[in-house]
């Protein structure tokens, strides 16, 4: 059998005081009022009574509230933590697209000032292939440790694809975008050797941004702002054939 908690043993002593005082105040009233002597018995009586019906009674209602309120603050958890999943990436913990799409198009129709940004890991696929699906999925979670570390907690960040990450940064100077873009490679792949430590594999991370334009919507910035990343990739790949 369950013992009553802290809180039921709690209420229960300051309910039985309560009921108790209300019980000899008002008998001892009523007796003066008309006169009556108490016998010995009729005072016992008087002064035990509350204690012994109000004690199970006090425990039992306040056992059942304190079950209601378990049960609403699980429910309440559960809830909670349904809705984080439906709208976050499950490997990541950041935001998944749909999440990402409603809130960036909120801010755009708030007319929030800002950079939108596309990132993706370059050759996952060679990676997954070579060292196995489990240090490609290190690839993916350092990159989003690094988008969190260097974008901040003002910017949405989420995760929209496999390999493939965008991130809205509100107030953001032109003249820091460069600075930023290094940063994240840098930080990508500084979390990436922290998890795999591998010497022959160095993580690199492409990037694209746009400027964010009043009313554009997440489907415009994507397409706008994919050109830009696949410009510098096939720029990035030439390079490195020369």
């Amino acid at each position: 059998m369950k013992l009553p908690s802290r809180y039921v043993l709690k209420r229960t002593v300051q309910v039985t005081l309560i009921a108790a005082a209300i019980s000899i105040s008002i008998s001892t009233g009523l007796r003066l009022l008309v006169g009556a002597k108490a016998d010995t018995i009729t005072v016992l009586v008087r002064l035990l009574l509350p204690f012994l019906i109000a004690p199970p009674i006090a425990i039992l209602w306040f056992g059942r509230l304190e079950a209601l309120e378990t049960a609403y603050r699980n429910l309440l958890k559960q809830t909670t933590d349904l809705a984080k999943r439906a709208n976050t990436d499950p490997l990541t913990g950041l935001l998944n697209r749909r999440s990402f799409e409603e809130q960036f198009n909120s801010a755009m129709a708030h007319k929030v000032a800002g950079k939108f940004l596309i990132a993706d890991i370059d050759y996952l696929k060679a990676i997954n292939d070579e060292y196995g699906h489990l240090v490609g999925d290190d690839a993916i979670i350092a990159t989003a440790v690094a988008l969190q570390a260097t974008l901040g907690d003002e910017s949405l960040i989420a995760r929209i694809g496999g390999d493939e990450f965008c991130a809205f940064i509100p107030r953001l100077e032109k003249s820091s975008m460069d600075q930023l873009l290094t940063e994240i490679s840098v930080a990508a792949d500084r979390e990436f050797v922290r998890r795999r430590s591998l010497a022959d594999l160095k993580l690199s991370i492409s990037v694209g941004h746009q400027k964010c334009k009043p009313s554009t919507t997440f489907r415009e910035m994507m397409e706008q702002t994919d050109s830009d990343l696949y410009r510098k990739k096939r720029s990035r790949s030439t390079a490195a054939a020369i």
